[in-house]
């Protein structure tokens, strides 16, 4: 293991290979974490939505795709089918709406802390790099 900065460690697989930078992976590591505050701000767009149909009758509750759908579609240059309906919606309404304010609220501050979660990688990721340029 090696530790980068405030107590970011690289795995043995992590490690650069031979002819390859730490920059070259810290770029990586940019675009991931750009890739999962995209995810997270996908999710936030189902969530609202979700809240603004809580009272149109026969509305399904959606949500973003898995990440790992996410970085998938991302990778192939699919940017549609990134929201989807939910497949185990938690309530059901006589009317046949199926959103809960409560558990839209839940999913939005996981969204929340998602988001922040990528922010902190980016910004680590930003600090690692000047290290970088700034040692050179």
């Amino acid at each position: 293991m090696i530790t980068l900065s405030k107590g970011i460690t690289l795995k043995a697989s992590c490690r650069p290979a031979k002819g390859e930078s730490l920059v070259s992976i810290s770029l990586d590591i940019l675009r991931l974490a750009q890739t999962f505050a995209a995810h997270a701000a996908t999710r936030q767009q189902a969530i609202s939505q979700n809240i603004a149909n809580a009272n149109t009758p026969g509305y399904r509750s959606r949500d973003a795709v898995s990440f790992s759908d996410f970085l998938e579609n991302t990778n192939a240059g699919r940017r549609d089918a990134q929201i989807r309906p939910d497949a185990r919606p938690v309530t059901l309404s006589p009317d046949g709406n199926t959103v809960s304010l409560e558990h839209e609220m839940m999913r939005a501050v996981e969204a929340r802390q998602s988001h922040d979660l990528a922010l902190g990688v980016y910004s680590t990721a930003r600090d690692i790099l000047r290290a970088v340029i700034t040692r050179r």
